[in-house]
């Protein structure tokens, strides 16, 4: 029979146990129901803990906003020392798209506010602190001369759509196809290269 955990205890644990079942089972075994009897508690537990599924499920993305945080900024401490603002970027970006494929379940929630609270204080907060952290490297960039005109905010949009989509594509499988060759390090590269060249300059 199942019982309820210690209130202070079972919000992070369902929290948990909701990541478990989106990376292992998938999103369509996602249910409070299925959550609450994996946890060995009732199922009217976890409405007391978030306001609906989609309350919980903003937790457990907010958890892969954190991931992806720490994914950045540890990036930078693989550089030697001295090393610019724009290598800094780059080692950035390709921690962002390694992260996401190897976490493409959790990537895709992140990312699905229909079935989102998107008014969850935890999952604001930390997609916000993602992309800014990806804004203060563009600035940072920007200082030493690259695209140094352009608008901050829509430069580091454009940089994090276009690492989203290579990881969204190469996630789904979709480049294997036209791509058959190219591994995740070719296309990542490449990308790179593209984007984040060190020719300095650009217009407004």
């Amino acid at each position: 029979m199942p019982t309820d955990a210690p209130l202070e205890s079972l919000s992070g644990r369902l929290v948990d146990i909701a990541r478990d079942v989106l990376i292992h089972e998938g999103l369509d075994h996602l249910t409070l129901r299925h959550i609450a009897r994996t946890a060995g508690v009732s199922h009217g537990a976890p409405l007391r803990h978030f306001r609906s599924l989609a309350d919980l499920l903003s937790e457990v993305a907010a958890r892969g906003f954190r991931m992806l945080s720490e994914a950045i900024e540890k990036s930078g401490a693989q550089l030697a020392p001295g090393a610019g603002p724009l290598a800094r970027l780059r080692e950035g970006a390709r921690a962002y798209v390694e992260s996401a494929v190897a976490n493409p379940a959790l990537f895709a929630l992140m990312f699905r506010p229909e079935l989102l609270d998107t008014a969850n204080p935890s999952y604001r907060r930390h997609g916000t602190a993602a992309f800014e952290q990806v804004v203060l490297q563009v600035r940072a960039a920007q200082d030493a001369g690259w695209h140094a005109h352009r608008n901050t905010r829509v430069l580091a949009g454009a940089v994090w759509a276009s690492l989203h989509g290579l990881a969204t594509l190469w996630a789904q499988g979709a480049l294997s196809g036209p791509v058959p060759q190219a591994s995740l390090e070719d296309a990542l590269t490449t990308l790179l290269e593209l984007l984040l060249s060190d020719q300095p300059g650009g217009t407004r």
